[in-house]
């Protein structure tokens, strides 16, 4: 019997999805970069992306949180 193990890439995408909702002030090219260098961050620990997928999406968010307080104060200069 097979076991089913995550896919990465789903793992990746369902992130992405997840964290342009929440983060809708910020372009989607720059949820989508934040989500790829947190990931490749995670890569060169050599860590398995399902395994680091809390690790990636903490730096994603992280990132994600700046730039969307960046983008809140340029929208009230």
């Amino acid at each position: 019997m097979l076991s089913a193990r995550p896919n990465g890439l789903a793992l990746m995408l369902d992130l992405a999805k997840r964290l342009a909702e929440e983060f809708d002030t910020v372009p989607l090219a720059a949820v989508s970069r934040a989500v790829k260098a947190a990931a490749e961050a995670a890569r060169l620990f050599g860590e398995d992306v399902a395994a680091a997928l809390p690790t990636i999406e903490l730096m994603a968010r992280e990132d994600l949180t700046v730039l969307a307080e960046a983008a809140a104060q340029a929208a009230t200069a």
